[in-house]
């Protein structure tokens, strides 16, 4: 045995001779019994440390939770567990379409979630870029309208529509009267516009289980543009007709637990194309010639002119209430101007660019442009923040993040991480 006498302490240490380290330390003991040495850290204090990390977690997780309630549902924890975290993943993008069209309108992307109605199918797929559902659907001319993992597809026109949600058909139904337009809430209740029995249009809400609770007649205008608010108590609908050989449209804002409008207005020489609640009371709506901000019970609109600018595009964006325009500052849709404003119709910024915008999409402080088949982004002080070429065909293009994209092009879905210069190759 080999012993040391350690002054410090008095007494004698024994130890075994190390054959790889024969120092000694400052201290006169071995480097070994000196490494293992640790600071004594009072119980209580670790406790105290544990709890006050433990708060702070907890807390953070109740602010997200908060943040994002409207997501929270039992039913999209089971979707993204299953196929997000238990790794029920495909093949990756790109994926082909199927089908041989996809209408641009006819694509939307929720939570890295696809899903688009072609022309003989409804088709989700998830992340991975693995196929979810597969509806046959029956119409000449499909419409999909969409609400985070709510979707109602109908035909143009006919009388037949279903109800849809991530994974499977809910129901199939028909109406009577062809339909014009229609859209549906994230809870399940939806709105159909039909051609009118004696009117000029007729519209239906129904609840989730598919059971009517509300319906009005238009004697006046022939709607063309209905939204369904997100908790489905409410509609707003817009209509057009004739005046004097010009053009003449009506909103009407409905509450379904009441008979009358809450409120009515006439816009003159102008057509809504398209419109949709972008907060809980509060409406955007696109015209030819301007955009209008519309809140339920209030007196009047609020106009937003184009000022003589041809519109290209635009986009709505729910999750931050607001919503965006691309104006043409040349008349050849290139050059544009990218403007977005909150619920009230007030502008929040302007982009001036030389881009075109065939396909327009807003995240948080991002707007995108897809020119061609070149995606451009642009942060709030108007700078470019990512360029990407989008492959050959690109239509549409929808944001998940600052930097990340799903492009639909004429025979693929795509996934693009912005910053590089070729698509992500999610899954392989």
């Amino acid at each position: 045995m080999f012993h040391l006498f350690n002054r410090k302490k008095g007494r004698y240490t024994e130890t075994k001779p190390n054959k790889e380290r024969k120092v000694i330390s400052y201290e006169d003991v071995p480097l070994d019994d000196y490494e293992q040495e640790r600071t004594d850290i009072n119980p209580k204090t670790v406790k105290k440390i544990i709890i006050a990390a433990a708060i702070l977690l907890a807390a953070g997780l109740a602010v997200l939770a908060f943040a994002n309630r409207d997501k929270l549902t039992p039913e999209n924890l089971g979707l993204w567990w299953s196929y997000e975290v238990l790794g029920n993943g495909g093949h990756g993008y790109p994926a082909e379409i199927i089908g041989s069209e996809v209408k641009p309108g006819n694509f939307a992307v929720n939570q890295s979630r696809v899903a688009y109605a072609s022309d003989t199918s409804f088709v989700t797929l998830n992340s991975s870029g693995k196929e979810i559902a597969n509806v046959q659907l029956r119409y000449s001319k499909p419409v999909m309208k969409s609400a985070e993992n709510r979707f109602m597809t109908y035909g143009l026109g006919d009388t037949s529509y279903q109800i849809l949600d991530y994974e499977k058909e809910l129901y199939s139904g028909s109406i009577d009267g062809a339909i014009y337009t229609g859209d549906i809430a994230s809870n399940g209740h939806y709105v159909l516009v039909t051609e009118g029995n004696g009117f000029l249009s007729e519209l239906y809400a129904f609840n989730k289980d598919n059971n009517r609770i509300f319906k009005y007649s238009f004697s006046e205008y022939y709607i063309n543009a209905v939204a369904i608010n997100s908790d489905g108590s409410g509609c707003v609908a817009c209509g057009v007709t004739s005046d004097n050989g010009g053009m003449r449209t009506g909103v009407y804002v409905l509450d379904f637990g009441k008979e009358e409008p809450v409120s009515k207005y006439v816009i003159d020489d102008d057509t809504i194309i398209d419109c949709r609640y972008i907060s809980g009371s509060r409406a955007a709506l696109i015209g030819s010639y301007a955009a209008y901000a519309v809140k339920a019970g209030a007196e009047d609109y609020t106009t937003i002119s184009y000022e003589g600018k041809p519109l290209t595009n635009y986009c709505f964006n729910p999750a931050t209430k607001t919503f965006a325009l691309a104006l043409s500052k040349s008349g050849d849709g290139r050059s544009c101007t990218l403007i977005r404003y909150n619920d009230n119709g007030e502008q929040l910024v302007s982009i001036d660019t030389d881009y075109g915008a065939s396909s327009f999409s807003v995240y948080k402080g991002t707007m995108a442009v897809l020119d061609g088949n070149t995606v451009y982004t642009f942060n709030n002080d108007g700078n470019i923040t990512n360029s990407c070429d989008a492959g050959t065909g690109a239509r549409a293009l929808i944001l998940t993040s600052d930097s990340h994209a799903y492009v639909l092009s004429i025979n693929q879905v795509r996934f693009f991480n912005l910053a590089d210069s070729a698509p992500s190759k999610i899954g392989d």
